[in-house]
């Protein structure tokens, strides 16, 4: 017990339930939405590429930080250092020193993610060469923050070993700081240009109003990861780091939700496909469907069926191109030499228009 700490007023409290059901609840969600995810792109459009392998990683990177989290939790993360023997203490640093380049790492990957997704969709090249910056920016970025993280002490263990810190050069707190604070500067940039690019993709597709806002909003979702990486920072500039196993708790939770909600709002805009799927079925059943395939298995297999809303033969060559299934040989994308209709990733309601040279769908 460190003596130099006074007993806490709340007495000897424990918040190890708020961040086992946060840690453990994020987790859940975030294997959800890449499962969905992996499944649309692989039994659906049959069409997987390294936007989806790379979440993937994230997701690992997700679950290295619950690994972490646990014995964080059995040095005692989520109570007052106080009633913390030293060895406690000393664990618990080297744990969380550890979580934290894992932070880096998993934030740093789901924004590559999704930069690997919009050059997957980008008809303009002229998008791409940003985008392409943008990602070796995002890793050589995390490499030296990282880095910097990692040699805040020479020798690294006095980072959180109480003994070297004496004879060991380490950074003072508020350097340690701004560490923190550059790369949730760098991260929250990159999630309003993330934000940005989708609107630029589209904004000449010829695609309804309504179709663009959808697309557009399911593509903004990762402000959400800004707004947390906001409150996290500013929650551990406010802290009182005399007693870190305890008010650290909060930036936890908050670093937690930022991390996993980026994970899931990469994998969005990649589900449409699979709304599609379940809506068009459930309006089958609706309709009277004799089995939960009936028309929808029809529209799809023989090529003479109709799917709800389609006003042309086109939208059925584009249906199922968008979910990888055959297509006649002699099928166009579009009606003239002059337009051709792009896929928006595969992902969407609707297929996105664009001015280019029509191809046909071999």
């Amino acid at each position: 017990m460190d003596t130099q700490l006074l007993p806490a007023s709340d007495g000897n409290q424990n918040r190890t339930g708020q961040i086992l059901g946060a840690c453990l609840g994020f987790l859940v969600m975030s294997c959800i939405f890449v499962t969905l995810r992996l499944y649309t792109r692989l039994f659906l459009i049959k069409s997987a590429r390294w936007d989806d392998w790379t979440i993937v990683l994230a997701l690992l990177g997700s679950i290295v930080g619950v690994g972490l989290d646990f014995p964080e939790i059995h040095y005692g993360f989520g109570r007052h250092q106080y009633y913390l023997n030293d060895h406690q203490v000393q664990e618990f640093k080297k744990y969380i020193y550890g979580e934290w380049i894992q932070t880096f790492f998993t934030l740093m990957i789901t924004k590559v993610s999704i930069c690997l997704l919009l050059l997957r969709i980008s008809p303009n090249k002229r998008i791409e060469r940003p985008i392409q910056g943008l990602v070796a920016f995002l890793v050589l970025s995390n490499i030296v923050l990282s880095l910097v993280w990692i040699l805040q002490c020479i020798p690294v263990d006095g980072a959180w070993d109480a003994k070297r810190q004496k004879t060991a050069r380490c950074f003072t707190q508020g350097q340690v700081q701004r560490v923190l604070i550059s790369q949730a500067i760098i991260s929250i940039i990159s999630d309003f240009i993330l934000a940005g690019f989708p609107i630029i993709i589209i904004r000449n597709a010829r695609i309804h109003f309504r179709q663009k806002i959808l697309l557009c909003s399911l593509m903004g979702v990762g402000l959400l990861t800004a707004a947390c990486c906001i409150v996290r920072t500013v929650i551990n500039w406010q802290n009182d780091h005399i007693d870190p196993t305890w008010v650290s708790v909060d930036n936890f939770l908050w670093r937690d939700a930022e991390v996993n909600i980026g994970i899931a709002a990469a994998c969005l805009p990649t589900l449409l496909p699979l709304y599609r799927l379940l809506r068009d079925k459930i309006i089958a059943t609706r309709e009277g469907s004799t089995s939960t395939t009936g028309r929808f298995t029809h529209f799809f297999s023989s090529g003479r069926g109709r799917k709800p809303n389609a006003s042309s033969q086109e939208d059925l060559w584009r249906s199922r191109k968008e979910y990888g299934l055959p297509i006649p040989p002699n099928a166009e994308w579009a009606s003239s030499t002059s337009q051709t209709l792009v896929s928006f990733g595969r992902m969407g309601d609707e297929d996105v228009e664009m001015q280019t040279p029509a191809v046909a769908l071999h």
